[in-house]
């Protein structure tokens, strides 16, 4: 026990010594004071050795200065911005929402151009509808006026539904069969009817018996709205879209569509049309959406709030890194 109390003493007085010559220079110092703990620590487990627990172990503190560089060794190392997920994802976003943006800005031209190709045959006069139609020139002529005359086949009547009209009450549209004087058959959507006069029976007014001319436009089928509408199954005569290729199979017709209009305003249309059994046709005028104004200016608000949202986040000082203080200890 004296020994080890005597060694300690030594060696903090050696200590003292050392460092009177080197408090010039502090890293000399802290180099000085690691050798003499390192020396210290030996001196006394070799002391101790031949006993069962140990007096006591010298552990010596770091300088501050070194801790102090060290820190900044940190800092420089991790204290700097990181790219991780969050900040590319948050990067990524203006540039694909812009492109989208331009992508609805070309799609709005499209639309706008073909609103106006349309309406412009339209308004042009009806033209009689040839015996034999070349079905590759139908969509050059889609939305043009044409006259046919002939009888309607109520027999061979299709129910395509359930529909609804701008109301929300929902219904069927008449696909009906339509002989024509040539010899030839089409097919005539005759309009939409509310879902109580489905049956044939609770319409009887409605069924145009004879020969008879119909205007109408020339369309083409249609295709599925969502892969929500379910499949059509001629077998059953369930038609959900409008298949004119399926439809004229059944029918042994053309797979040629012709819409019938009926200019009448929206008021009357009860009066005049439902509640005499007569099918609502389609308005004269070019009904197709056109959403693709909303969509530009969500897509490029959406670039704009990205970026500012960007913006901000590269301004703000990245987060430092925190390490403890340490106090020195004198010995």
């Amino acid at each position: 026990m004296h020994a080890a109390t005597a060694t300690a003493t030594s060696a903090r007085t050696i200590a003292g010594t050392l460092s009177s010559h080197v408090s010039r220079n502090p890293m000399q110092r802290h180099v000085c004071q690691s050798a003499f703990a390192s020396s210290a620590k030996r001196s006394v487990s070799i002391l101790t050795s031949s006993r069962s627990t140990t007096l006591f172990r010298y552990q010596p503190r770091p300088s501050p200065r070194f801790y102090s560089a060290l820190h900044q060794s940190t800092r420089a190392q991790y204290g700097g911005r990181r790219w991780g997920p969050v900040t590319i994802g948050l990067a990524l976003c203006p540039i694909i929402t812009f492109g989208l943006g331009t992508w609805q800005v070309q799609r709005l031209r499209w639309k706008v151009d073909l609103i106006e190709n349309l309406e412009e045959r339209m308004s042009l006069d009806a033209i009689p509808l040839p015996r034999k139609v070349n079905l590759n020139a139908i969509e050059d002529f889609e939305y043009r006026k044409v006259k046919v005359t002939g009888r309607f086949r109520h027999d061979q009547e299709i129910l395509l539904g359930p529909r609804t009209r701008g109301d929300g009450q929902p219904g069927y549209f008449l696909i009906t069969p339509f002989e024509r004087t040539n010899g030839s058959k089409i097919l005539v959507r005759r309009g939409w009817v509310p879902r109580e006069k489905k049956d044939q029976a609770t319409r009887q007014e409605g069924l145009v018996e004879g020969e008879v001319t119909v205007e109408g436009l020339l369309r083409t089928g249609e295709q599925k709205a969502s892969s929500l509408v379910p499949e059509n199954n001629p077998e059953k005569n369930e038609w959900y879209s409008l298949d004119a290729e399926a439809m004229a199979k059944q029918s042994d017709s053309q797979p040629v569509v012709v819409e019938m209009i009926l200019d009448i305003p929206q008021h009357l249309v009860k009066s005049k049309l439902i509640d005499k059994d007569i099918p609502v046709g389609r308005s004269p005028i070019v009904e197709l959406r056109n959403n693709h104004t909303e969509y530009i200016v969500t897509w490029y608000s959406l670039c704009v709030a990205t970026t500012a949202m960007l913006y901000i986040l590269m301004r703000r000082p990245p987060p430092q890194k925190k390490v403890p203080q340490m106090l020195p200890r004198h010995v």
